[in-house]
């Protein structure tokens, strides 16, 4: 499963998962060293990999389609229950959408730069982003 290319149906849009993020920059074709999302289907798994600021744990757990970036990570819980149920068996992925860098979604794209096909009764299809916060130890802020 190392460094495999997954196609699937995310809580907002069509994405690419893999385990290594840098993989996933080379395929979207933009600066191999950008951030990409890590996502995970638990509190409890993101609290692993990154200390989750007191003041904030109750807008994670509440907060539905949202990215978090939190220590310079950038992370989501997933709570949609297919793509969550799909998570289960990872400890996360890192997670993007599955176009080129700035381009609308292309399915021959999609499906031509994945290594596996994830299908649910949602298919594949462009949603609306997840909204973006930046969290520091006593502030918010919204920046999509």
């Amino acid at each position: 499963m190392q460094d495999k290319i997954i196609l699937a149906q995310s809580d907002t849009t069509a994405g690419f998962l893999s385990t290594n993020a840098k993989l996933l920059n080379i395929i979207k074709k933009r600066d191999i060293s950008k951030k990409v999302i890590l996502t995970t289907n638990t509190l409890l798994k993101l609290k692993n990999i990154t200390r989750i600021p007191k003041i904030h744990k109750n807008r994670l757990r509440r907060e539905n389609r949202a990215t978090f970036i939190i220590n310079g990570v950038s992370t989501r819980v997933i709570k949609d229950s297919l793509h969550s149920k799909f998570l289960e068996s990872f400890q996360y992925l890192y997670s993007t959408s599955a176009n080129k860098h700035k381009k609308a979604f292309d399915l021959r794209f999609a499906i031509d730069n994945s290594d596996i096909i994830v299908l649910d009764k949602r298919n594949l299809k462009e949603g609306v982003p997840s909204k973006i916060y930046k969290l520091s130890n006593k502030t918010i802020k919204r920046l999509r």
